[in-house]
């Protein structure tokens, strides 16, 4: 028979929503890994002057008359010298977003309210991450390699007469994205706590009876 705090518990409009809310949730969470994959690889985070090129992380592209040439490193997918710690911190982020989104399997097998948290903190912990790219990434403007896109008054956080690229802009609002993840992260795994009947007052589960929220 099932007790009242069982009725109260399925009757809520939150639990009768909670796959709904989870499934956006991650939906979101994977789209900030795909932002997050753009933006680590893309070199359009910052725009010569006068159309000259554009560069980021891992390539300088600059313009010619058959089209845009990219140069970079000689090993594959490793950073610029002036932007490699940035490039460590949003790699970082990176795979911390894709072991939140690998996290939510554990839904099935779980309390989901521990799980939440798990994903906020990982959320967090990549927003963080994000962040500090996004501070370092300047503080290579003063490259030798950048420079003849830029203009020689260019130097660390000065762009001279280079602009802010579409890259950096996403890369920036990645950050936010994280950070409004782990706030509802949070939310939804204290609420999931607080709709969770005490254990001390309840019988064990039947067998086979799944957390509430699935």
């Amino acid at each position: 028979m099932e007790t009242p705090a069982h009725a109260s518990l399925y009757n809520t409009d939150f639990v009768q929503n909670g796959r709904a809310i989870t499934a956006l949730w991650g939906s979101c969470t994977l789209f900030l890994g795909v932002l997050e994959f753009v933006v680590l690889l893309q070199p359009a985070w910052i725009l010569g002057g006068e159309g000259k090129g554009q560069f980021g992380l891992y390539e300088v592209c600059e313009e010619s008359e058959w089209g845009p040439e990219c140069r970079g490193p000689s090993e594959p997918l490793q950073a610029l010298p002036p932007f490699q710690a940035a490039a460590g911190f949003i790699v970082c982020a990176l795979l911390l977003v894709l072991l939140s989104l690998g996290c939510l399997a554990l839904l099935w097998f779980c309390h989901s309210g521990t799980v939440f948290k798990l994903c906020a903190w990982l959320q967090l912990s990549a927003a963080s991450c994000q962040a500090l790219g996004c501070l370092l990434f300047p503080d290579g403007w003063d490259s030798p390699a950048i420079r003849p896109l830029c203009g020689y008054r260019s130097d660390r956080y000065q762009l001279g007469g280079c602009s802010v690229h579409w890259a950096f802009i996403l890369a920036i609002l990645g950050i936010f994205d994280a950070l409004v993840l782990s706030i509802l992260g949070f939310t939804l795994g204290k609420r999931q706590d607080a709709l969770q009947p005490d254990e001390a007052h309840l019988k064990p589960n039947k067998k086979g009876e799944q957390d509430p929220f699935f």
